[in-house]
């Protein structure tokens, strides 16, 4: 019934949710009608090409997909007691991270596990939040989240921004900079959006230097790349490039300027208990993040 509704509400129409579930629409229609007598409420309105959710329809469906996601989770934690190796590892983190440290790091894993597969989303802050407590992934991985009380903190890694630039870059041979040595160099920042940016534009206040950014993107990836191909330099946290820098693509540069530090946090739900696979993955995720930013200010 539960997968009924779903799919009824993504169809938009009885008619098509019976084709795709394979089901008799008659049969769909009456579970709908006994449950609104149930409810003692519409749970549709009838329109004349599709069906839309009224107010207790919106209700009810936030609590049928997540029961179905909670089931889908149980499903697999039951599939996972063998062991390690099988099931699914589900994360949600952001766009620097998910091309950076946890690309490389989801394929090690699953070089050594082949029988794991992984489901990596690029959200915000924010989303991340959500995905969590929503049971949508195992664990979440971002700078500056905001975790609720449903939420539990596995561990807050202190990130530094750096100074990044290609490894024949003129500033690549500095083992520190400051923030007037970038004067003169093609620089590509963040835009407004990302933290990156206002934790630049601090810092830059405070040493009264001021940067002309000749690109702005709110896109890592971009960054990364007018970093690579461009000649730029950008500022972006050790994680985001750990890829990169173990393949002596990138060298980050350490500033003599006070920055703010852009706090990393590994959350998971706080009721959730995570499979094998999820569990050994985090650990070592974890052990990585403490190599690349030192020891860990909270677990």
């Amino acid at each position: 019934m539960l997968k009924y509704l779903d799919e009824v509400v993504r169809s938009g129409s009885i008619r098509r949710a019976a084709e795709k579930l394979h089901v008799a629409s008659s049969s769909i229609n009456r579970q709908i009608i006994e449950l609104e007598a149930e409810m003692g409420t519409p749970l549709f309105e009838r329109l004349p090409r599709r069906l839309r959710l009224t107010a207790a329809g919106e209700i009810l469906i936030t609590h049928i997909r997540r029961t179905l996601r909670d089931h889908e989770r149980t499903h697999f934690r039951i599939k996972e007691l063998g062991g390690i190796g099988r099931g699914t590892v589900r994360i949600a983190t952001m766009n620097g991270l998910a091309s950076g440290l946890m690309s490389n790091m989801c394929s090690d894993f699953m070089a050594e596990f082949p029988g794991v597969r992984f489901e990596i989303r690029s959200l915000t802050a924010r989303e991340i939040v959500t995905a969590v407590e929503d049971g949508e992934v195992d664990f979440g991985l971002g700078y500056n989240l905001v975790p609720g009380a449903k939420h539990r903190i596995v561990e807050v890694f202190e990130t530094a921004l750096v100074v990044v630039a290609a490894a024949g870059h003129p500033l690549a041979q500095k083992p520190l900079v400051r923030l007037s040595d970038l004067e003169g160099h093609a620089l590509v920042l963040s835009d407004p959006s990302l933290t990156i940016r206002k934790i630049v534009d601090e810092a830059c206040a405070r040493s009264q230097v001021v940067l002309r950014p000749r690109f702005e993107t709110n896109s890592v990836q971009m960054m990364k790349f007018m970093v690579h191909r461009g000649g730029a330099v950008t500022f972006l946290s050790p994680p985001d490039i750990d890829g990169e820098c173990r393949a002596g693509i990138f060298v980050a540069l350490h500033l003599r300027d006070r920055m703010a530090s852009n706090p990393l946090l590994l959350i998971e739900r706080g009721a959730a208990a995570a499979s094998p696979s999820s569990a050994v993955f985090a650990s070592r995720l974890q052990a990585r993040l403490r190599q690349l930013t030192g020891p860990a200010a909270r677990s």
